[in-house]
């Protein structure tokens, strides 16, 4: 076996041992000796190819990232999207991925402050499929007056951001990660259309 290969398999192999523990445990609970001892995983390997708890933990929210964008951008076009198009295939995929579930809200909630600037890094692809989206939700809409669509994607992301506060904020038994996409899209829908139904 090549040497390129080799280092690619202990790479994926050291990852699914951690990407299991950072999804059980979360990043504040997560122990490099479980994630080891699970996988048989020297240290001496792992600190070989990953400097730190935190950098394995970057390399899962990356990976989490990647996949969850890679499996969007295939089941959606912006030329048709709607918000329940959009909402629905994200809750599918999470469905269908638990794990990824899990550390998506981990990174987003409850990562440590000193990770938000790497893990918005990780998640430019996914920001930017979403930005693509949005753009061609709002496109089909008439915005109010004085807004423009670059203003109303600024406003949704922000109106997102408030929700993971919220979460963060909040106790241990409101932080699951489907009630976080709930109140994403129950927001989307807020900004959309409003609280207050029109007749």
């Amino acid at each position: 076996m090549k040497q390129e290969e080799k280092n690619r398999k202990s790479r994926e192999h050291i990852l699914s041992y951690a990407f299991a523990e950072f999804t059980a445990q979360g990043y504040a609970g997560a122990s490099v000796n479980a994630l080891c001892a699970a996988g048989s995983i020297s240290k001496g390997l792992l600190y070989h190819y990953y400097a730190d708890k935190d950098a394995l933990y970057l390399a899962c929210v990356e990976r989490c990232f990647q996949d969850l964008t890679a499996a969007l951008a295939s089941q959606l076009s912006a030329q048709t999207v709607t918000p329940d198009q959009y909402f629905d295939a994200r809750l599918r995929y999470f469905g269908e991925h638990p794990q990824h579930q899990r550390l998506f809200c981990d990174a987003v909630v409850n990562a440590p402050e000193r990770l938000h600037a790497a893990i918005a890094a990780c998640r430019v692809p996914f920001d930017a499929l979403n930005e693509t989206l949005l753009t061609a939700i709002l496109q089909k809409e008439t915005l109010a007056e004085g807004i423009s669509i670059p203003d109303a994607v600024r406003q949704l992301r922000v109106f997102e951001d408030c929700v993971s506060t919220y979460l963060k904020n909040a106790g241990p038994q409101d932080r699951q990660a489907d009630l976080h996409n709930r109140l994403c899209r129950q927001t989307f829908h807020t900004m959309l259309y409003g609280l207050i139904a029109r007749t």
